[in-house]
């Protein structure tokens, strides 16, 4: 019975080790992987390039790019997004408007989750 349980746990670990990037998610303790959570968490509304100044085409939803944005500043208004800054009152609304949209895309993620974010959009090009 120990064989089989630890055959079981064994070919899981090596299941997701093996294939990391299909199968991440927020608080699985792998590496971040900030190509992925940008894909999942950031292309809809910013674009698969970062570029996308509007949702979905639409004319009344606009922001900036973020293409090339420098990963510090970026990784701080990220974080300053998730942890809610009360001075600035980010809920519901920002400068930009989008506080609570970007805190709840932000909540679940660690620091070092969005850093690799930040590194990623800095790729963008």
């Amino acid at each position: 019975m120990k064989k089989v349980i630890f055959s079981m746990l064994l070919s899981g670990v090596a299941l997701i080790a093996s294939n990391s990037a299909s199968v991440y998610k927020s608080g699985l303790l792998l590496p971040a992987n900030g190509k992925v959570i940008y894909e999942r968490q950031c292309a809809t509304c910013h674009g698969d390039n970062g570029k996308q100044t509007s949702y979905k085409g639409s004319a009344r939803v606009t922001y900036s790019k973020i293409t090339g944005m420098d990963t510090d500043k970026l990784a701080k208004e990220l974080k300053d997004y998730r942890g809610g800054i009360k001075s600035k009152n980010y809920q519901p609304l920002n400068k930009y408007g989008y506080g609570a949209m970007m805190r709840s895309v932000t909540t679940d993620l660690s620091w070092d989750e969005i850093d690799a974010v930040a590194k990623y959009v800095n790729s963008l090009k």
